[in-house]
């Protein structure tokens, strides 16, 4: 039976989702500043205290495999590491804490792959890696706002697809009224974040011709698909549709061509953040 849901009731029970890591918002607009500069990085992070636990546990098992010692504030671990790893440190893991407060079996390792995955693809075609970054962990919001707002739906939706083999979007809209994508967008609306993350979120499953000539929806696209081609995490639930035409024309990659370092690049930094995230 679906809930029958109106999108004029969902932004009342956006607001009863935990508090949105402002941090993530604070960098993204940062990425234009030229002024923005280690000192900023710094005092986002400082304002909490668990994403900098996070962050400075992460930071500490990345210098312990390059040989350098145990570091205990920010400004050390940015001038160790570098500026550019660090703050995608801070998107991550503002992310990983955001999410852990639901409590809920929103996928944050697939979250983590497709946001490699765009990062990697975004170097590709001249888009800013760390939006693309925060496009890719935040893809499935729309299911993590499913899951706390209304988890026994969200759990039959899961059934449906893990058991009998319905497509997710559809899954969610027979018992929602709305795929988590809709909701999504919705959600990334509400917290204010860029026009193009909005629609990368919105239209990541299957964009229209006219969404996919957003470099941002075309690589958030992507990217889900080669996570799931690529079966990361281990899921049964992973699976490649049809690439649309006009994300390949887009993205302009010629996928006739050896991928394997590509592949290899996002398979590897997944393997590896999954251990630093986790």
């Amino acid at each position: 039976m679906s809930l029958n849901l109106k999108l004029a009731d969902l932004p009342e029970s956006i607001a009863r989702l935990p508090a949105f890591p402002k941090i993530i918002s604070e960098l993204l607009a940062d990425l234009d500043d030229e002024n923005s500069s280690m000192l900023t990085l710094a005092q986002h992070v400082e304002r909490d205290p668990v994403v900098t636990g996070r962050i400075l546990s992460a930071a500490n098992r990345i210098l312990y495999y390059e040989g350098w010692p145990e570091v205990r504030d920010i400004y050390t671990a940015v001038s160790l590491i570098g500026f550019t790893r660090i703050r995608e440190i801070v998107l991550a893991a503002s992310t990983v804490s955001f999410a852990g407060h639901c409590r809920t079996r929103f996928s944050w390792e697939h979250s983590l792959a497709v946001g490699i995955g765009a990062q990697e693809l975004a170097q590709l075609v001249n888009v800013n890696p760390h939006v693309a970054l925060v496009a890719g962990l935040l893809h499935d919001v729309g299911q993590l706002w499913m899951s706390c707002i209304h988890p026994l739906e969200f759990q039959r939706a899961r059934l449906l697809v893990e058991v009998h083999g319905k497509e997710i979007c559809a899954a969610e809209r027979e018992l929602f009224g709305f795929d988590h994508c809709t909701i999504g967008a919705m959600v990334a609306h509400h917290w204010r974040l860029p026009a193009d993350v909005v629609a990368a979120i919105g239209h990541h499953h299957t964009p229209s011709d006219k969404a996919a000539t957003q470099k941002l929806v075309a690589i958030t696209h992507m990217a889900e698909l080669i996570a799931n081609a690529l079966n990361l995490p281990h899921r049964n639930v992973n699976r490649v549709t049809r690439l649309s035409p006009v994300v390949h024309k887009t993205l302009g990659v010629d996928w006739s061509q050896d991928c394997s370092a590509l592949f290899g690049a996002i398979e590897a930094r997944y393997q590896y953040a999954s251990v630093i995230f986790n």
